[in-house]
């Protein structure tokens, strides 16, 4: 734990300091020595392995789980990407229903002056668990041109609904509203609060006082052949800079909403949302009474 904690304290910093052009070619030369690192590691995980510490961890059958995920960190798995879902899918069950961010940058067209969000095809930039778990066979995806969610077995379908619909990605009425009235978990693997995007449902919960969405523009959805244009929302980059929601890892130990297992070379985060959600909550307003609000 006392590792993950220099490593994030290393990347803020590095975040801080090294110029935005070369924190990509820097991210990139990194992500392969970690993976050439894996390859050639003598210790491999199998799909066993993973069960049973997700079983550790308090998943059970019939649990809802948003998943997000870094295959680079938790070292050699013995099928790559699938073992990892698989073992997901066999602990929940079929009454359950397993969820990963299927969040992307949509191509913006010039002549239509307007992104496009082709919604079987468009590839999300959260990494190969769930950019493989989105190619799979029967898994549905929510219409939201920057924060879709991708979600399979029971409810699946009900879950992706009405995404397209939502004043911003996060709304109560919409898939992360559904996370938070379900009891769903997250389970942030080899990952952080900077990954843990229900932070945000807080956001359109609360009468937020700090302005946190971008004005709305227009999208072009491509959906099985059909054709639709709606308008969205994104964050401000300017709440995307000065935030840190990696402060909120404390607060989860304090209140014991979140529990941390070793798994392979990472940690894996196992966090019950609605006693999460309900925490920051009643965090908002001793946070936003300091002189910097947005730190949460």
């Amino acid at each position: 734990m006392e590792k993950s904690k220099q490593a994030r304290t290393i990347k803020e910093r590095a975040k801080k300091y090294i110029p935005l052009s070369l924190q990509s070619p820097i991210y990139k030369l990194v992500k392969k020595a970690r993976f050439l690192k894996n390859i050639y590691s003598r210790k491999k995980i199998s799909k066993d392995e993973f069960k049973k510490i997700f079983v550790q961890a308090g998943l059970k059958k019939g649990d809802i789980v948003l998943v997000h995920s870094s295959m680079g960190r938790i070292g050699y798995v013995e099928n790559g990407p699938d073992d990892v879902i698989d073992a997901l899918l066999e602990v929940i069950g079929k009454n359950g229903l397993l969820v990963m961010p299927g969040f992307c940058e949509p191509k913006y067209d010039r002549k239509l002056k307007m992104h496009v969000f082709d919604v079987q095809n468009t590839p999300t930039y959260t990494g190969i668990i769930p950019e493989t778990f989105r190619k799979r066979r029967g898994i549905k995806r929510s219409i939201s041109p920057t924060h879709s969610l991708c979600a399979f077995g029971k409810r699946a379908e009900e879950f992706v609904k009405n995404h397209e619909n939502c004043d911003n990605p996060f709304a109560m009425n919409g898939p992360f509203g559904k996370l938070y009235h379900w009891n769903a978990k997250i389970m942030l693997i080899g990952v952080d609060h900077l990954a843990n995007s229900s932070l945000h449902i807080v956001e359109d919960m609360l009468d937020f006082p700090v302005n946190v969405f971008t004005d709305k523009f227009k999208a072009l959805i491509l959906d099985n052949g059909k054709k639709k244009i709606i308008e969205a929302r994104r964050h401000t980059a300017y709440s995307r800079r000065i935030r840190d929601p990696n402060i909120m890892e404390k607060y989860c130990l304090q209140h014991e909403v979140m529990k941390i297992l070793k798994i392979g070379n990472t940690e894996l985060r196992i966090i019950k949302i609605k006693p999460f959600v309900d925490m920051m909550k009643k965090l908002y307003k001793p946070v936003f009474s300091t002189t910097t609000p947005c730190s949460a």
